[in-house]
């Protein structure tokens, strides 16, 4: 399988006014580049996280003999750092939408977050969420702890987890702890402390789609907690809680799509925040007709503008989902996603301003669907970082940076 790293050509700006789309604002001097990362040859499910320093932390899973080990690294200006180690193990559950996490607080500890097979008897022994401090840079860790207090067979997977306070962090998962009996999930959350403690288990929705990734962001005004809801009506759009004061609020949807599908599309939403600013894309797929919106606030997710629509069906190609954001500087916002074009899928970059005017999208990478993965965004300084693949048939962990964000969106 092949993929292929393209930068902005100036002829879709001339295609763009040729058939009378809107022209894009974007300089011909801005593009992504490939580079490399320190994940070998057969590694897995990267994830991005940024540090309070403005650097942007790689993780992901390697293989180690019989074993895969969690391991990160921390790209800034000059380089990436030294590799480091969390965790070995033999029994990981290695989901490319739900990838484990590793996160630097400010206080300088950094905190991992990872889905354990569970070696139950039942028919679904499902799986278990941990987690692990370490206060030396990654070198020494502390003794794994399940951030969930349930203990049966089922499934709790799909975390996200974001810093909320100097020496804490919260993790929120899908909780199938209910599923026997009420035939339901639930959307949890627990604080994770820089000592490696584990407490204050919260429900946060009795309710929720069954295999769809979470997203979790901080705000000036709290966390703020993103994820695809359900209803008795099979109606599966995306919703939002606020976390004020250690009180979760009562969740309510970005936008009424009303999208009635009767199972699980494992498609989950994504969030970029700064400061008050917050910015949610997501995929839906209303009357079978797929498309990928972005919706913007101003008060950190109390209120959401009305979506725009940055793809949907067009000649060959239609969206697949898989999405990412992250807020520039200016208050605009670089979304990427999947689509499925004429003949292999794409991951597709599109810079939008905090208004309804949009630039052309650009194609990152192409490739079969299952090999690109779900792309991931973090800022890195003036650069914005991107990881896809270490999925599917290819494994491994793809790295691209674009050089001056403030070039490509105003």
């Amino acid at each position: 399988m092949r993929y292929r790293v393209l930068s902005i050509p100036s002829c879709l700006l001339a295609l763009a006014i040729l058939i009378g789309w809107p022209r894009p604002n974007i300089s011909t001097a801005a593009s992504f580049s490939e580079i490399s990362n320190p994940a070998v040859a057969g590694s897995l499910a990267p994830s991005l996280s940024a540090t309070p320093q403005g650097q942007v932390i790689l993780s992901w899973l390697e293989p180690s003999g019989p074993d895969l080990a969690l391991r990160f690294a921390i790209r800034s200006e000059r380089g990436w750092s030294a590799v480091q180690t969390v965790i070995r193990r033999p029994d990981f559950d290695v989901y490319a939408e739900a990838p484990p996490a590793v996160l630097k607080l400010r206080n300088g500890a950094f905190l991992a977050v990872w889905a354990q097979k569970r070696h139950g008897t039942g028919k679904w022994p499902g799986n278990y969420l941990y987690t692990a401090a370490s206060w030396d840079g990654g070198k020494a860790w502390s003794f794994p702890l399940r951030i969930h207090s349930d203990a049966s067979d089922s499934e709790h997977s799909f975390s996200s987890i974001a810093a909320t306070g100097a020496d804490r962090a919260t993790a929120i998962w899908l909780d199938a702890r209910d599923y026997q009996a009420g035939h339901h999930y639930r959307l949890m959350s627990a604080l994770l402390t820089s000592t490696g403690e584990v407490k204050d288990e919260r429900t946060i929705d009795k309710d929720v789609c069954t295999c769809c990734p979470t997203a979790f962001v901080s705000t000036v005004s709290g966390g703020v907690a993103a994820y695809r809801g359900h209803n008795l009506q099979e109606i599966r759009d995306i919703k939002v809680s606020r976390l004020a004061d250690g009180i979760w609020q009562s969740s309510h949807t970005v936008h009424d799509d009303e999208w009635q599908i009767n199972g699980c599309p494992v498609n989950g939403p994504a969030l970029s925040a700064n400061g008050r600013h917050l910015a949610a894309l997501w995929f839906t797929a209303v009357g079978d007709t797929p498309q990928v919106k972005l919706a913007f606030s101003e008060d950190a997710g109390a209120t959401f503008r009305l979506p725009v629509i940055l793809d949907s069906p067009r000649n060959a190609a239609r969206p697949v989902g898989h999405v990412a954001i992250t807020l520039l500087e200016d208050g605009s916002a670089l979304a990427a996603w999947l689509r499925q074009a004429s003949s292999e899928a794409e991951i597709v970059v599109q810079p939008v301003t905090n208004g309804e005017s949009q630039a052309l999208p650009q194609v990152l990478a192409s490739g079969a669907t299952k090999d690109l993965g779900y792309p991931r965004m973090q800022l890195l300084r003036e650069s914005v970082m991107i990881s896809w693949g270490g999925s599917g048939d290819l494994k491994s962990v793809k790295t691209a940076i674009l050089g001056k964000h403030r070039a490509i969106a105003r």
